[in-house]
């Protein structure tokens, strides 16, 4: 099981591998076993859900149907149902391929696709955002409706095992959508209008659902100063804008925002278009940060930030990719970016302060060029540009 486990896609530790896994919790399932097994790598130790056979391979794809078939009568293989899972009795399910770090079975009847149902790979204690958040707003046109989720109790706490959502008919990756939009040349501004108001209707309603709080600029300053400094340990080149970046920071202190919960991780690739809205997905935050973490009320900047980064990477993607793209890419996404600002509406300078979103956003390229550095070397030129028209 160990080596198996070090071979899955959604397996979060791949290059240290596996030292030692043992099962915490198990199922007879369809044949096969549902299991939470406990991977240990080094000092570390991470539970993941799996559907296992007799060798210890995941083979969760090739059991959709039987999982469509107990959730729909009200059973888990694992845990305990809440909500109606009924609306996938008689559904045929399939996998969904090319996933990192959730598995995700699409249900579909003769007319078409119907339901989603995630199964998170990676298990951690508390909460779930995105049980939490769509359970909250799950009424918002710009979100898939929440039918049903399975947790377990392991260690006295709860574990997010699966969600069964609505599945978004007639729809298209945003990412692979704006690359396609800019691979033609052709202005990307009437989407980005339409994905900043779909962002804004989510803020709106999760600060209706889940209030709002204030939050301290130094506190911000202070935050992205220290994770500049971390940035800096994996990509020295950022010594040389690290000073202007922390003044860019100072400017914060003494001022005051508004926070509330927010996606998290918004990008291009979060969202679908159908042709005529956005809808925004995977509210979990992002993966790498503590559970408690993805659930602080943060600036609605963040998310913002996030699609602008996005923007820019869809901008110059082609070329990087040696394919055509924009003429100017920077023109094609400063104009992207205005008009997805535009669809958002304006930033209510008590909410979001004068130099909030810049320093969001200046965040976000910054972290991006240490990952690239490390990563894919030969792209780091996109986020560096970004920093350099931030920081002049």
């Amino acid at each position: 099981m160990a080596a198996g486990l070090a071979a899955e896609r959604f397996y979060g530790a791949k290059t240290a591998g596996v030292d030692a896994a043992r099962v915490e919790h198990a199922a007879d399932f369809d044949g096969v076993r549902a299991a939470v097994v406990a991977a240990r790598h080094g000092e570390t130790t991470e539970r993941y859900q799996m559907l296992v056979d007799a060798a210890g391979h995941d083979v969760l794809g090739e059991h959709a149907d039987a999982l469509g078939a107990a959730l729909a009568g009200g059973r888990a293989p694992l845990g305990r149902l809440h909500g109606d899972a009924s609306v996938l009795a008689g559904l045929h399910g399939r996998a969904l391929g090319q996933e990192q770090s959730n598995s995700t079975l699409i249900y579909s009847d003769e007319t078409g696709p119907k339901v989603a149902v995630k199964f998170f790979r990676k298990l951690a204690p508390g909460l779930n955002p995105e049980i939490e958040l769509l359970s909250g707003i799950g009424e918002v046109p710009a979100v898939p409706r929440l039918h049903a989720w399975v947790d377990a109790e392991i260690d006295g706490e709860p574990h997010a095992l699966a969600v069964v959502q609505e599945f978004i008919a007639d729809s298209r990756d945003g990412w692979l959508d704006a690359v396609d939009v800019a691979g033609t040349g052709t202005s990307f501004a009437g989407r980005a209008r339409l994905l900043g108001a779909a962002t804004r209707e989510v803020h709106e309603a999760l600060a209706g659902t889940f209030g709002t709080t204030e939050l301290s600029g130094d506190g911000l300053a202070g935050r992205l100063g220290s994770r500049l400094d971390s940035l800096v340990t994996q990509a020295p080149e950022l010594a040389d804008v690290a000073d202007e970046a922390r003044r860019r920071y100072a400017r914060l202190s003494g001022t005051t925002g508004t926070a509330h919960r927010v996606h998290g991780d918004l990008h291009l690739g979060q969202v679908l278009f159908t042709g005529e809205r956005y809808v925004l997905l995977d509210f979990e935050g992002e993966p790498a940060r503590p559970l408690a973490e993805r659930r602080l009320p943060d600036s609605p900047a963040r998310d913002l930030a996030g699609l602008i980064r996005s923007i820019d990477y869809a901008a110059h993607f082609n070329a990087y990719s040696g394919r055509p793209g924009p003429t100017d890419p920077a023109r094609w996404a400063a104009e992207a970016t205005e008009a997805l600002l535009e669809g958002y509406g304006a930033l209510d300078a008590q909410a979001v302060p004068a130099g909030w979103l810049d320093a969001y956003v200046l965040d976000k390229a910054l972290y991006e060029v240490a990952y690239e550095a490390n990563n894919r070397p030969d792209w780091a030129g996109i986020p560096r540009a970004a920093v350099t028209g931030i920081l002049g």
